[in-house]
């Protein structure tokens, strides 16, 4: 099945409330303005979570950034620069809303 624009922009408002949507905005304008990749890290992904008010740990798994659980000290993998890392941080290690944001951000690069 092919994943049309307008399925993937009313998936996109359906899963993600506003303050959320405008954190990926932000994250991503930020990024591409600062950042050397062009794609939020773990610091930018924290800095704007603060900002927004939305979890870092579900703003950083729609860009691919996946928080290992239970770590005393922060511990993050990067499944986008670093694809084999996924395995560090299997599925049901993440919570329901990081498994959504980063299935959506999947299906997008996917598509």
């Amino acid at each position: 099945m092919e994943l049309t624009p307008e399925a993937a922009t009313s998936g996109y408002l359906a899963l993600f409330d506003d303050r959320t949507r405008d954190a990926h905005l932000a994250a991503l304008i930020d990024a591409r303005c600062n950042e050397p990749s062009r794609w939020p890290t773990v610091p930018l992904v924290n800095k704007i979570a603060r900002l927004f008010e939305v979890p870092a740990v579900e703003l950083g798994a729609f860009f691919g950034l996946l928080r290992l659980p239970g770590e005393k000290r922060e511990v993050w993998v990067d499944v986008i620069r670093s694809p084999d890392t996924a395995s560090l941080v299997p599925d049901e290690h993440l919570n329901p809303r990081q498994i959504v944001a980063l299935n959506m951000m999947r299906a997008l690069v996917a598509a």
